[in-house]
């Protein structure tokens, strides 16, 4: 049998999106009968795993993939989950400073030595070519995605709009994730709040317990326009999907996004997007006609808001369900990542029982 365990170095919800691809590719290839599991324990790995699959870069668990594939020949894959990408370089010169030269000492050789590096798109694949040298490893484009939407479209529906009974009848536009500087937040209230026309929200849903210097001054930005702009916080199983399934559209203003899982849960309810080119998945969604992209500066936001309030996303709900169906469900990549894991075993005889 084919066991894989997933190291990811924390299992909370609240750090972003690789916890939630994650779990998503877990339950994914359970699906399709592989023995998958996660830990967050660096003396976590099941002696009978005969896969390892490695999320993200820096942290403990590259690390300890590749020294168990050294003691031990078990093959691994490594998901960078965007931390390639040459955004942080730019904007940390610092940082990149020391990570380059962990790269020199170890985190070039873990992506070396990994069977494959597992990117979600090739978007993704391209950018991470020039950030760090030197540079090699074995690219492989798997996607990534989300499952079918769960629950009861009519309960998540009314849960919502019981939560937040003044949204209702009111054009929403919602932004669903974390509230972190290179998300553009404060561009997309600024555009909003410019020419905010009558019967129309911004939702901004996300964490919103203990708020960093970022979080306050947005919250000071919106004072007084609770008619225009509310704050839901964190939202979670029905209340996060109510709010996919009310938005009139999903916006995500982005200076960096490596995929953007609520991308593909928005479109696989059949609401359309509207993101930045920095958003990875932005080629895929404009091919489909699912949304629209602009640049993440200001006049981009700007352009997004105009297309939005000009309702240019009219008719587009059947091209969202199906671009997620074609390019963003989660078992498309549990195919490509099962026909490695099965050409790992056949070409190093790794043991599946």
């Amino acid at each position: 049998m084919t066991r894989v365990v997933h190291l990811t170095h924390s299992k909370d919800l609240r750090t972003g999106g690789v916890i939630e691809a994650v779990l998503r590719l877990n339950e994914s290839l359970r699906a399709h009968s592989i023995e998958s599991s996660i830990t967050d324990d660096p003396e976590g790995i099941d002696p009978r795993a005969n896969h390892v699959v490695t999320h993200g870069l820096w942290q403990w668990p590259g690390t300890v993939a590749r020294k168990h594939f050294l003691d031990h020949g078990i093959p691994y894959f490594l998901f960078p989950h965007g931390m390639l990408d040459p955004w942080f370089k730019r904007t940390f010169p610092f940082k990149h400073l020391k990570k380059q030269a962990y790269w020199w000492y170890r985190q070039g050789r873990i992506l070396q030595d990994a069977q494959a590096v597992c990117f979600t798109t090739e978007e993704e694949r391209r950018l991470a070519q020039g950030t760090f040298r030197p540079y090699e490893a074995k690219e492989i484009v798997t996607g990534l995605g989300v499952g079918d939407p769960p629950g009861d479209k009519a309960k998540q529906l009314a849960e919502f709009f019981n939560e937040f009974p003044q949204l209702k009848e009111r054009k929403l536009l919602l932004y669903l994730g974390r509230m972190h500087p290179k998300k553009g937040l404060d561009l997309l209230i600024r555009s909003f709040l410019t020419d905010c026309l009558e019967g129309e929200t911004l939702v901004l849903a996300g964490p919103l317990k203990k708020p960093d210097r970022y979080l306050t001054k947005l919250l000071n930005q919106t004072k007084g326009m609770e008619d225009k702009i509310v704050w839901t916080g964190m939202l979670s199983d029905d209340l996060k999907w109510g709010s996919l399934r009310s938005a009139d559209a999903l916006i995500l203003p982005s200076h960096q996004e490596n995929y953007g899982m609520v991308v593909a849960e928005a479109l696989s309810v059949g609401t359309p997007v509207f993101l930045t080119e920095k958003v990875n998945l932005w080629r895929e969604v404009t091919k489909a006609g699912a949304g629209f992209v602009a640049g993440d500066d200001q006049s981009g936001i700007d352009r997004l808001l105009e297309d939005w309030r000009t309702n240019r996303h009219a008719g587009m709900r059947q091209a969202s369900i199906t671009c997620f169906e074609e390019k963003l469900h989660i078992r498309n990549c549990a195919k490509r990542l099962i026909e490695l894991l099965n050409d790992s075993e056949g070409r190093a005889g790794v043991k599946s029982g």
